[in-house]
């Protein structure tokens, strides 16, 4: 497994940087038995690959399930809030 992501990690962390900025609002959240989930809007300044910091925002859902007696993700997903967040989205097509 950590062949086939190892890859996409060493890509983030090659380029993204220097975040200014980080707030989490929450829309929703709650737990059922072993899942839980936490729905909300991420807001982020920082730098991608060379460039000075830019700020984007992703509608972002995330799901938990206990393992060894601690919730862990289980799966995320975020895609663009807004137009802007599109636009910075596009540059690292």
């Amino acid at each position: 497994m950590e062949s086939e992501i190892g890859p996409t990690f060493d890509w983030l962390a090659s380029n993204f940087s220097n975040c200014t900025s980080f707030e989490y609002k929450i829309l929703a959240a709650g737990a059922s038995g072993d899942l839980a989930y936490i729905v909300g809007i991420e807001h982020t300044t920082v730098s991608i690959g060379d460039s000075s910091p830019k700020t984007y925002s992703l509608r972002v859902t995330t799901i938990f399930r206990p393992e060894n007696a601690e919730w862990k993700v289980a799966h995320r997903h975020g895609d663009p809030y807004d137009a802007s967040t599109e636009a910075v989205v596009a540059e690292l097509s």
